[in-house]
């Protein structure tokens, strides 16, 4: 009797942990949801203009990657990331698509080569033949400048509209727009949206997903150009006046925060999909509580050391499963704010 019960026991654990597990995967996927079509939707030229619509620069390939994700679970997405990718594919890095799709599974490949098709068929932009091809083509190295910068000159002749570029949250597309697709444009955003904050190149080239290498090299020429501070007290750091470049691209207020979407966003997914294979297998409760943690503890949600201390510790060794989903929660709550 005492061995049924037991038996009685582990099961019901098993079954509640499992779907503890299932319902912060659908909250994480409804909030990312929420975010792709709240983002896409200040991409919209037509779109009108809300108060505090986005307090948070967009990352555009990381908000094209999570959408091809979710197409298969939210089709409405589809149609929309089509007619963006058609008009304005060329402030698009196709290298730093490429290499955030790695994250991805082989949904997102398939995705992507149809959203690809769409870039280069009916957009006219020839740099995405390789992602059509397949992964073997060639591919350029850091960023996409000078065939950027080709594509967007001929489509500005034809494109009769305008990006809402004065809306801070454009911040990474309006530095593109103006110095080219690449390192160079995506680091002075992150370093404008850090404010007074200094970052090193390891810090900058995570929060970018570009090379250490491409991030110095976009840095130091910008530094000998004085655009951006350098200090260096035994490690080279980097940062920019936010309040004089807020009187230049006449913000109203203070540059727009650095979210971190492009890690969010993979979090999201691998959660995600490591939570659905644990729905089609038979684990024991602890076994899933220790996948949990090893998912989340690949995750890094920001630079700030006090938060990073605080998600470290509700994932630590002996944390409860009521903790590591308070701490899931408070991600998925952080994605719908958008």
């Amino acid at each position: 009797m005492n061995s049924e019960l037991a038996v009685t026991d582990r099961t019901a654990a098993y079954l509640e942990t499992q779907q503890t597990v299932a319902a912060l995967a659908a909250a994480m996927t409804a909030a990312a949801v929420k975010a792709a079509h709240a983002q896409w939707a200040i991409l919209d030229v037509a779109e009108p203009l809300q108060e505090r619509q986005s307090l948070r620069v967009i990352d555009p390939e990381a908000l094209l990657l999570v959408s091809l994700w979710l197409t298969p679970r939210d089709p409405s997405l589809r149609p929309v990331v089509h007619a963006w990718v058609e008009a304005w594919s060329e402030l698009l890095s196709v290298q730093r698509t490429r290499n955030i799709a790695k994250s991805y599974g082989s949904e997102v490949q398939s995705e992507m080569r149809a959203m690809a098709i769409t870039a280069h068929e009916r957009g006219k932009d020839f740099r995405w033949g390789p992602v059509i091809k397949g992964a073997g083509a060639p591919v350029r190295t850091e960023g996409d400048d000078t065939i950027g910068d080709a594509v967007g000159a001929e489509r500005a002749r034809a494109n009769t509209s305008r990006l809402p570029v004065g809306r801070a949250s454009l911040l990474v597309l309006r530095f593109r727009m103006a110095f080219g697709v690449g390192a160079r444009a995506d680091a002075l955003a992150y370093l404008l949206a850090r404010g007074a904050a200094w970052s090193t190149v390891t810090e900058i080239s995570q929060a970018t997903g570009y090379t250490p290498s491409a991030i110095r090299r976009a840095l130091d020429r910008m530094a000998a150009a004085e655009i951006v501070l350098t200090v260096d007290d035994g490690m080279t750091r980097y940062r920019c006046e936010a309040a004089r470049w807020a009187a230049l691209l006449g913000l109203h207020a203070d540059v727009a925060p650095w979210p971190y979407w492009l890690q969010q966003f993979t979090f999201v997914a691998t959660l995600v999909e490591w939570a659905e294979s644990v729905a089609r297998r038979k684990l024991t409760a602890y076994a899933i509580t220790e996948g949990l943690r090893g998912v989340a503890r690949t995750f890094r949600p920001t630079d700030d050391r006090d938060e990073l201390r605080a998600w470290d510790h509700a994932f630590r060794d002996e944390s409860t499963m009521e903790e590591m989903a308070l701490a899931l929660t408070g991600v998925a709550s952080g994605l719908a704010r958008v």
